[in-house]
C-alpha cells in the first residue's frame, strides 16, 4: 500500500508575550511562569490537493481585541510562498470557532469549510451567551459560517471523517464542544495537528489543560485521543507553543521565524518534561 505523500506546515501569524500562568494552565501553581503564546495556521499539501487548517484573525479583529501589536504579517503570504494560492483553495478545515482560528473567511472565495456540527450547534445554542464562552468568539465569525452554510459551502462533520487518503478529522471536544484535530499520514509517519486540544507541549506533558474549556473531563479525554491518534511516536503539534518554530526546520527561503515544515518530525524531542 502506497503511503500518502503529504507535507505539513505550521505558519505563525501572531505572538503575544507575558501570558499569565493562570491562562496557560487550569489550576496553575506558584512554580508556573508566564509564557509567550504563538498563533498559527497550518497547511497540508499533497497529490489530493492543498488543505488549509484554520484561518487566524485579521487586522480588524486585532484592533477590536487589542491584539494589533501581536500580528507578525499576513499568513497568506507564507501560504503563497509555499506554492498555494489562497484564492484558489478548495478546502479549509476549521478546528473550532474561537476568534483566533476562524477569521476572514471571505479571503477564500472558492473554498468549502469543514466544521463539526456540534461546534456550530454550541455557538448558536443557549450557553454561548455566557461570559466565560462569549469572550472567545466574534459574532461576525459565527454569522459568516451561517452565511456560507446557506450558500452550500460548509461540509458538516459528525465525529471522525476521512477527507482524503491519509488525511482525517477527529472530534475530540474538551476545549470546545466540537473541537476537532487533524491527523496526517506522511512518508515519515503520522503528524497530529492538535490545534487548541493542546495549546502547549507542557499541557500534554503535565496532563494539565489550558484554562479556557467547555469540559475539564473532555479536555483530558482529548489528550488521550491525541496520543491514540499519534501512536507510539507521539508526533503531536500543539496549537500555540512558540517552541514549534524552533523544533522544526524552516519551511523555505525567507520563511525563517514564520513557517516550519512538520512533515519529517522535530529537530529535537517534542514533549516538554514536567
Amino acid at each position: 500500500m502506497t503511503t500518502p505523500d503529504w507535507r505539513v506546515f505550521a505558519i505563525r501569524y501572531a505572538e503575544r508575550d507575558g501570558v499569565s500562568a493562570d491562562e496557560v494552565f487550569l489550576h496553575a501553581t506558584p512554580s508556573d511562569e508566564p509564557r509567550a503564546m504563538a498563533y498559527y495556521i497550518w497547511l497540508v499539501t499533497g497529490p489530493a490537493g492543498a488543505f488549509l487548517v484554520d484561518t487566524g484573525f485579521g487586522c480588524e479583529v486585532a484592533r477590536l481585541r487589542d491584539r494589533e501589536d501581536c500580528l507578525r504579517g499576513d499568513p497568506l503570504d507564507a501560504v503563497r510562498a509555499l506554492g498555494v494560492s489562497p484564492e484558489e483553495l478548495s478546502d479549509v478545515v476549521l478546528t473550532h470557532l474561537h476568534f483566533d482560528h476562524c477569521g476572514e473567511l471571505d479571503r477564500f472565495p472558492r473554498a468549502r469549510f469543514w466544521l463539526q456540527q456540534r461546534e456550530m450547534a454550541f455557538w448558536t445554542g443557549p450557553n454561548a451567551q455566557r461570559p466565560s464562552f462569549r469572550r472567545v468568539v466574534m459574532s461576525q465569525d459565527i454569522t459568516a459560517v451561517a452565511a456560507l452554510n446557506l450558500d452550500g459551502r460548509v461540509r458538516w462533520v459528525d465525529g471522525d471523517v476521512t477527507v482524503a487518503p491519509g488525511l482525517s478529522l477527529h472530534r475530540v471536544g474538551g476545549h470546545t464542544a466540537g473541537m476537532q484535530v487533524v491527523r496526517v499520514v506522511t512518508g515519515h509517519g503520522v503528524v497530529v495537528l492538535a490545534s487548541d486540544a493542546a495549546h502547549y507541549y507542557a499541557n500534554l506533558a503535565t496532563d494539565r489543560p489550558y484554562s479556557a474549556l467547555e469540559s475539564v473531563s473532555g479536555a483530558h479525554a482529548a489528550f488521550d485521543r491525541l496520543h491514540e491518534l499519534a501512536g507510539p511516536a507521539a508526533h503531536i503539534v500543539p496549537g500555540h507553543d512558540p517552541a514549534v518554530l524552533t523544533r522544526y526546520p524552516v519551511a523555505g527561503p525567507h520563511l525563517a521565524g514564520t513557517a516550519v515544515e512538520l512533515t519529517a518530525g522535530p529537530l529535537e524531542p517534542e514533549v516538554e518534561k514536567p
